[in-house]
C-alpha cells in the first residue's frame, strides 16, 4: 500500500510542477492556486507512504520520478529541448529507481 501512496504523490507532485509552469510566474490565479493544492496533497501522499517504505528509497524513488516525467512531460507539452545528455540522464535516474527494487 506504502507504493500506491507513494505513486499518488508522484501523480501530485508532477501535476504541482506543470502547474508551476503554466502560472506564468504566479500571474495566473487558476495554475498557481492549483500549485499549492497539488503539493499539499503531494506531501501528505508522500508522509503516508514512508510509513511503509524506508524514507531513503521512498524519496529517491519519488524525487527521481517527479524529475523524470517533468522532464517528459516538457519535452512533449512546452517543446523543451531534447538533446541527448537530457535524455541519457533521465534514462540513469529511471535505471536507478528501478535497481532500488533488486533485493540486496
Amino acid at each position: 500500500m506504502g507504493y500506491t501512496f507513494l505513486a499518488v504523490s508522484l501523480i501530485f507532485a508532477v501535476i504541482g510542477n506543470i502547474s508551476v509552469k503554466l502560472s506564468d510566474g504566479f500571474r495566473r490565479r487558476l495554475p498557481s492556486a492549483g500549485v499549492f493544492l497539488f503539493y499539499i496533497f503531494c506531501i501528505y501522499f508522500l508522509t503516508i507512504s514512508v510509513q511503509k517504505i524506508e524514507i531513503s528509497t521512498a524519496y529517491a524513488i519519488w524525487s527521481g520520478m517527479t524529475i523524470a516525467a517533468t522532464t517528459l512531460l516538457g519535452i512533449v507539452f512546452f517543446q523543451e529541448s531534447a538533446d541527448k545528455r537530457k535524455l541519457s540522464s533521465i534514462a540513469c535516474i529511471i535505471l536507478g529507481v528501478l535497481l532500488l527494487h533488486f533485493p540486496h
